[in-house]
């Protein structure tokens, strides 16, 4: 039974690899049509954001609202903290300095920053319905827009019709494939994960806000670093798909619970959660929102998730 639930572990690592590896060559060829916002923060950030999508929406559909709470705060605190902490190592180490962030990368930690707004709201009103649901989803459809209207004017007048088609069409099979993996071994990942957790005693709250966003962000973490150690600018584009993909935990995530619950959802039993995920929020624009992620800064993030981790167990 343990051999097994390993060997479907070592198996999924392996497709993850490959994905990440589709997925990196696809965000490049799509990055100079849509620009990096488009690229990275929407189509990056969804894709990296499905495991958990589907995750917390099992969950609410079954009524298991405390996991479905924990899973989609618990990727905030994993990829503001660990995830680009490792991104800027990965960088120092591949190129010998920091990550310089590029084009108008603001735009995500703006929006970011509402949706940390909103959360403090959400903590003062003291529940998920359908009105909370609604704006949080709202937000993120705002952002998803706006996206899209600059990557439009980018398309219409940078490269030739051919060229375009081709970097869409070459892009996009890429990041089609990576996605149909990740879609395929999450399920099984994410299962097996929890399977483990289990035989070696986890509380259930550890394994929400921990374990189960580890499993469902190690394939936004690999395509990360992927793309950070293929190219100088890489890194950049990595962390605004971190940004991307958890401001969709924040707004479309919660919001599905919200939207998706036979009746509202007290959130009064992950206050941690909700109060970890606003002080890692901030922490992270404020790293970010200097333009550049040095080495001590990338040890600095690192530390606080093993800070924040040891508490939830703690607490737990």
């Amino acid at each position: 039974m343990a051999l097994g639930v390993i060997a479907e572990i070592a198996l999924a690592l392996v497709g993850f690899f490959i994905a990440a590896e589709l997925t990196a060559r696809g965000v490049e060829s799509l990055e100079p049509v849509m620009g990096q916002g488009m690229a990275g923060g929407v189509i990056l950030g969804l894709l990296g954001a499905l495991p958990e999508t589907v995750f917390v929406i099992i969950a609410t559909l079954s009524s298991s609202y405390q996991i479905a709470l924990g899973s989609a705060l618990g990727g905030n605190i994993i990829l503001f903290t660990l995830g680009i902490g490792l991104v800027g190592i990965a960088h120092w180490l591949r190129w010998k300095g920091p990550i310089l962030m590029k084009e108008d990368y603001k735009v995500e930690l703006y929006f970011l920053l509402a949706s940390t707004i909103l959360l403090v709201g959400l903590m003062f009103y003291g529940s998920l319905d359908r009105i909370s649901g609604g704006v949080l989803f709202l937000l993120y459809v705002v952002y998803v827009s706006y996206r899209y209207a600059v990557a439009r004017s980018k398309m219409d007048g940078r490269f030739s019709a051919i060229k375009k088609r081709k970097l869409l069409l070459e892009g996009g099979a890429y990041v089609g494939a990576g996605m149909v993996i990740v879609l395929l071994l999450s399920g099984t990942f994410v299962s097996a994960i929890s399977d483990v957790s289990g035989m070696i005693g986890l509380s259930p709250l550890w394994l929400a806000l921990v374990i189960s966003p580890l499993a469902a962000d190690i394939d936004e973490n690999i395509s990360a670093n992927r793309m950070t150690m293929r190219k100088v600018g890489g890194g950049s584009t990595a962390i605004v798909s971190f940004v991307g993909g958890k401001l969709q935990n924040n707004t479309v995530l919660l919001g599905i619970i919200g939207l998706l619950s036979s009746s509202s959802v007290a959130i009064g039993g992950a206050m941690f959660d909700f109060g970890a995920v606003v002080v890692i929020n901030l922490l992270a624009i404020a790293v970010i929102l200097r333009g550049r992620l040095d080495y001590r800064e990338s040890m600095l993030l690192v530390m606080a998730y093993v800070v924040v981790i040891a508490a939830a167990f703690v607490l737990g």
